[in-house]
């Protein structure tokens, strides 16, 4: 399959964008432009890249036109993988804590072996150009709920604060402050899950395959959220990486 054949090249190398829009608008600060590289099948490197550096986006839809000419913030992450035993594991990654590093979560192989195995409906879309299939991936509703549930769980998670244990040197009034933290996450992690039960997620993907070679070219994903049914309340997640150099 298309997909699976990524994980058969020796290397090859992507650039990618992603952007988060409310209410049809960008979010800066949740604007990412990168690169990275596959080598020896398993290990992948992934690094920002600077806006006036980074690739030209086809616009492939209205969303990454958006993100192409919204403004962003040139934050430096970097993050090198390796799979091991079936699953990615972090081998470093700056800053060196990995805290709020976006790139893990932007891995292209994983992305394209978690699609693989979700439940989904496969069409192919007209009009590709010459070479090319442009698949089209929609995962079921009950799968998009469980993506997105598995993913704010894993972020909520990292933010979560870690209750200090009383034989540390804390005085009191450190204690006290952190009880509170704590206590203001579990808050913000209870709404937000009883916000994510009401809400209407969908999540299509489009993934462009060089019909000679039978690996893709592209993939692109587009994650909807609606909260209360009404466009002011809707988050869009958009995502787009485009895969050259195989070997």
């Amino acid at each position: 399959m298309a997909l699976s054949g990524v994980a058969g090249s020796d290397a090859l190398t992507f650039e990618g964008a992603a952007t988060l829009l409310r209410g049809g608008k960008s979010v800066p600060e949740a604007t990412l432009y990168y690169g990275g590289k596959v080598e020896n099948h398993n290990k992948v490197s992934l690094y920002t890249l600077l806006p006036d550096k980074s690739p030209s986006l086809p616009a492939a839809t209205g969303d990454i036109k958006e993100l192409a000419k919204s403004p962003t913030v040139a934050l430096s992450y970097y993050s090198q993988l390796e799979k091991q035993e079936g699953k990615w594991k972090l081998l470093s990654a700056a800053p060196s804590s990995g805290e709020d590093n976006p790139l893990p979560a932007l891995n292209p192989l994983h992305q394209l072996e978690e699609l693989e195995v979700m439940d989904k409906v496969v069409t192919e879309e007209m009009g590709a150009a010459r070479g090319t299939r442009v698949l089209r991936i929609e995962l079921t509703p009950a799968q998009a709920r469980d993506q997105l549930s598995t993913d704010l769980e894993r972020a909520m998670m990292d933010l979560r604060p870690v209750l200090k244990d009383q034989n540390q040197k804390t005085t009191e009034k450190e204690l006290k402050v952190n009880e509170a933290l704590l206590t203001l996450w579990e808050k913000k992690n209870s709404e937000l899950q009883k916000k994510l039960e009401q809400a209407e997620i969908s999540a299509v993907y489009h993934v462009t395959v060089d019909t000679k070679r039978n690996l893709p070219k592209r993939l692109s994903w587009k994650r909807t959220v609606n909260y209360s049914g009404g466009k002011t309340d809707t988050e869009t997640y958009v995502m787009q990486v485009d895969f050259y150099g195989y070997r």
